[in-house]
């Protein structure tokens, strides 16, 4: 290329930089490089101006002379939506060409708005109007013949360096719009896990209590019935364990997926936790509401999860809370309620509906293990539990051999708390263990002191045989206390002694290998007494009270009460028969052989031993 041409190209590029400016040459020699679309109005025009441009260096030249021609060129020019046409130079008395019209097609696509357009004009003389239409129609600057190689190249690089200003301008327009579009997605994201469940996409419990306020204004203002349902699967946590938690996953998303397709789409489906759903359903009534709980419960119920072969049926229990405009109640209150009726659910046998009411006495008692178990957590730690002692009599020495311990629990200002009223919460809330070791400790402790003639009776929970911990702790108080290991007899309920077979009778025999005795407690009362009774390492069996209470005026106690004697007998074990209060009562058991009797006609269970029995 001709070195004038080239400087001048540089200097009306970047006036600022030198020739020498390495910069300044790549810049010009990308200008250069520039896609160049000619149309005139004859062969010759266009050939003289692609001409006039070569010698000038611009390399990539296109030319045509019809607007069919120059819209074929600019297709040409698209390619995965984008256009490598950098300038148009067209004659204005080109056929049939509207600079008008054609700037308002080049509008409409991205790829060709940004191109510039040189006019050339045929006359020099100035014309003010003509210059400000055609400007006006997007022309982006106007050249007269003739043209000359030192007018033209200067021309074509401004409005080339024109194109890639708008190139760059328009890259980071697009760069910012998608930037923004993220930002959008990314706050959208946020605010969809704000209120709702990542696993499910359901609503999660913000959601739920947004649209519980909406539901009780509703309620109040209008006149209407909502209801909440509260949804617990009844075996999730067995396939959890045994699955994994990938299992338990997937079985939740079919879950939420089920519900969806349930109930409609104006209903809030939240996830409340693990395992628990809840549904809010607006504009319902009593009916509807227990009959739409009903059909969610049978679609449950008759639901199979496989995984890996293996197959798990699924079942839920359901709690419905009603919500109407003369419950003077709030969003947290409804939801209790609704977990309260499908706790009551639940205890009630699961894969049922209950209908919340203030009257379920499963609530009561989950109020009172509320209410009792700081009570019991702080007796044991101020040592505020008490034995007392009951009396059991021998028939055939006719002298009291051994006292049965009972538990008792001191309370404020003096009050003693018996079993029934804190044992269940201990057990139901897991602390009866802790109670049962005191008792054993505190038995150990006392019965040291005491004359070898002496032995206890000791109650003890039936979990407690699971725990390797007891064996360790009654071996280590032998050791201490070094007392004969037989004025110790442990006793254990027969329904206990069933429920953990296996486990408990291995404990029991373990311990009898110490030399403990051991008593089946409430004999009699389990169906399968004399079964377990062959295999079962027991010395006494208790009789159970209820068939002592009304034994003389009751032929069938005494026929039962006969046998368990005889049975007893015969397989080497004593016997005790508790509840024992009239004398007539004791005649009869005399008659019957039972080795030992219990109960107020004997002696009442008092605090302190008597020195003398």
């Amino acid at each position: 290329m001709n070195t004038k041409i080239r400087d001048s190209l540089a200097l009306t590029t970047a006036p600022n930089q030198t020739i020498s400016d390495p910069a300044s040459t790549e810049a010009v020699s990308d200008l250069l490089d520039a896609k160049i679309i000619i149309g005139g109005t004859a062969l010759a025009e266009t050939a003289f101006t692609k001409t006039l441009l070569e010698v000038s260096g611009f390399s990539n030249i296109q030319t045509t002379t019809s607007l069919d021609g120059l819209m074929q060129l600019m297709r040409q020019g698209i390619a995965n939506d984008i256009c490598d046409i950098d300038l148009l130079i067209l004659d204005k008395d080109m056929p049939d060409l509207n600079l008008q019209d054609l700037r308002l097609v080049m509008d409409q696509f991205d790829e060709w708005r940004l191109i510039p357009i040189i006019c050339l004009c045929k006359e020099s003389q100035w014309d003010h109007a003509q210059v400000l239409t055609d400007l006006g129609h997007g022309v982006t600057s106007m050249l007269y013949h003739p043209l000359t190689a030192e007018s033209l190249p200067p021309a074509i690089m401004t409005a080339l360096a024109v194109k890639r200003e708008r190139d760059i301008s328009y890259r980071q327009q697009l760069d910012l719009e998608d930037e923004l579009a993220n930002l959008k997605v990314m706050e959208a994201r946020l605010q969809f896990s704000v209120s709702h469940d990542d696993l499910t996409g359901l609503a999660n419990r913000r959601r739920l209590e947004q649209a519980l306020e909406l539901s009780l204004t509703q309620v109040r203002n209008f006149m209407s019935t909502s209801a909440l349902f509260y949804i617990d699967l009844d075996s999730f946590k067995v396939l959890n364990d045994a699955e994994g938690h990938e299992a338990g996953d997937t079985l939740l998303v079919q879950v939420a997926n089920s519900l969806r397709r349930y109930f409609r789409v104006n209903d809030t489906l939240v996830r409340i936790g693990s395992d628990e759903f809840a549904v809010l359903v607006d504009n319902t009534d009593k009916k509807m509401a227990i009959q739409q709980a009903e059909g969610l419960r049978n679609l449950f119920d008759g639901y199979s999860f496989e995984h890996h072969g293996h197959h798990y049926h699924l079942s839920a229990s359901i709690g419905i809370k009603l919500i109407q405009r003369q419950d003077a109640t709030t969003v947290g209150e409804v939801l209790s309620h609704a977990n309260q009726a499908c706790y009551t659910a639940k205890k009630r046998g699961r894969n049922r509906v209950h209908l919340y009411s203030p009257e379920d006495r499963e609530m009561h008692t989950l109020r009172h293990s509320v209410e009792w178990a700081p009570r019991i957590r702080a007796a044991l730690k101020e040592e505020n539990f008490l034995l007392e002692f009951q009396p059991i009599f021998a028939l055939d020495s006719g002298a009291i051999t051994h006292y049965e311990c009972l538990i008792r629990m001191r309370g404020d200002g003096g009050v003693v708390y018996y079993p029934k009223e804190f044992i269940p919460v201990a057990e139901a809330m897991g602390l009866i263990h802790q109670i049962d070791f005191w008792v054993v400790a505190k038995a150990f402790d006392l019965l040291c002191g005491m004359p070898d003639s002496i032995s206890f009776a000791v109650n003890l929970s039936g979990n407690v045989f699971l725990d390797e911990n007891l064996y360790r702790l009654i071996q280590q108080k032998l050791k201490e206390t070094e007392i004969d290991p037989e004025r110790i007899v442990f006793e254990i309920t027969e329904t206990s002694a069933i429920s953990n077979f296996e486990q408990t009778k291995r404990m029991v025999t373990n311990l009898r290998s110490l030399g403990c005795r051991f008593a089946l407690d409430d004999f009699g009362a389990g169906f399968n007494s004399y079964s377990y009774l062959k295999h079962f390492p027991v010395d006494i069996l208790k009789i159970d009270g209820g068939f002592i209470t009304d034994l003389d005026n009751d032929p069938v106690d005494q026929l039962l009460v006969k046998s368990m004697i005889d049975i007893a007998h015969s397989l080497g074990k004593k016997t005790v028969a508790e509840f024992v209060e009239r004398e007539s009562t004791l005649n009869l058991l005399k008659g019957y052989g039972v080795d030992f009797v219990q109960g107020y006609l004997v002696g009442k269970p008092q605090s302190i031993i008597p020195d003398k029995d």
